[in-house]
């Protein structure tokens, strides 16, 4: 008995300090620790480092007792895996609070095609279904219907943006773009085209590229940019849309991270904790936009394309989108200033009076829904013919 505990006890500490040693291969996106851990995953590995210590100098009598239930200790961990797989299926099945956004989300990534300028873009000429949702790409990789060439007294609209553009979670007739259509050839008296340009999680710098790559081409007497709060995010390039995902060239914790992000319990969980539970200690301030070098690049590419507007005598609109004034002030008056010769409309106005969360898609996702996409493009529709149309007399040819 006493040389199978000894062997018992030399196996469980040798499982310990492997799993310890595993985990500190890893390396935290935020090296905060040691220039390698974040301060949230150096606290657990230094759980595991307690944890295998105690281990190892356990006495010989508590391991006895492992010995003896270890019987029940196979039926308990058992019966925990078979509850959380219980709990994830029930999860699965129904989606609470919208969970299942992260999965779609993944898929959409996952569905982008590299490109050397644009960093990512849409496949062209297909379509595909992100839950209920059925999203069509025409031959240029746009959420939109075939484009024609432009016919004789048509105006052109050509919306650039991200995932509020493209109409993340909405049908595609119900998405803002295709809203203003009808909305602004009564009031034009004339054929109305607005392309939907849009890619879910492009940049300023990226939208600007596709603007001078392809957009142009598509002849626009207007351009409208919808501008929210991740236009000043970094994507940087190779783009590759399995590197989350996969399991391949990662460290085991890696692994292990991975496939525990896949579980819609721990999506779930992990939203609740970063989201909706009141933080135990105050958040540091966060830092100045102004100071990233995202900010920089989107600043600088909102200026390149005012002056390109200009240039070619194609009036440009921004739309900054946040739902009450006090939300990003600073980044909105830095897009007043740096868009300096084209219009910016603040969204904050339109949501006065209305519920928020019956605008977005769900308490996870927060992209505009059906009516939040239609109240976008009644205002928008009224701030186009307003700048278009100022006084009731054409500011443009039409």
């Amino acid at each position: 008995m006493e040389v199978q505990l000894r062997k018992l006890k030399m196996s469980i500490a040798l499982a310990a300090w492997s799993i310890v040693f595993l985990a500190a291969t890893y390396r935290s996106h935020t090296a905060t620790v040691f220039g390698r851990y974040s301060w949230g995953y150096a606290g657990l590995l230094g759980f595991l480092m307690g944890v295998a210590m105690m281990l190892s100098l356990a006495k010989p009598v508590w391991y006895r007792h492992i010995y003896q239930a270890r019987a029940g200790i196979i039926i308990s961990i058992a019966s925990l895996l078979l509850s959380i797989g219980a709990v994830e299926l029930i999860i699965r099945a129904v989606d609470p609070l919208g969970i299942s956004y992260y999965e779609l989300a993944g898929d959409y990534a996952r569905d982008k095609l590299a490109d050397d300028q644009l960093i990512f873009k849409h496949k062209p000429s297909w379509e595909t279904r992100y839950g209920d949702v059925l999203v069509t790409y025409n031959e240029r990789g746009l959420r939109d219907r075939p484009i024609l060439p432009k016919a004789a007294g048509e105006y052109r609209i050509l919306a650039l943006g991200d995932s509020v553009t493209f109409g993340s979670g909405v049908d595609q007739d119900k998405t803002f773009a295709a809203r203003l259509e009808p909305l602004l050839q009564g009031r034009l008296h004339r054929p109305v085209r607005v392309i939907n340009s849009g890619v879910g999680g492009y940049n300023t710098v990226q939208e600007v590229t596709y603007f001078k790559q392809e957009g142009i081409t598509l002849q626009p007497d207007l351009v409208m940019l919808t501008y929210v709060q991740n236009d000043i995010e970094v994507n940087k390039g190779p783009f590759d849309p399995w590197a989350q995902s996969s399991l391949w060239g990662k460290s085991l914790p890696g692994m292990v991270i991975t496939m525990v992000g896949k579980l819609w319990f721990y999506r779930l969980m992990h939203h609740t904790y970063n989201y909706a539970m009141p933080k135990l200690q105050p958040t540091p301030a966060a830092t100045s936009p102004q100071k990233g070098m995202g900010w920089h690049q989107s600043m600088a590419a909102l200026h390149e394309l005012v002056a390109m507007c200009e240039e070619r005598k194609i009036p440009l609109i921004l739309f900054f989108r946040r739902s009450h004034p006090d939300e990003n002030k600073l980044l909105f008056e830095d897009v007043v200033r740096h868009a300096h010769g084209a219009q910016v409309k603040d969204m904050a106005p339109w949501y006065n009076g209305l519920d928020e969360f019956t605008l977005v898609n769900s308490k996870i996702d927060g992209h505009p829904n059906a009516e939040g996409h239609r109240v976008m493009a009644e205002h928008m529709a009224k701030d186009i013919i307003s700048f278009v149309m100022p006084n009731g007399r054409a500011e443009v040819a039409l």
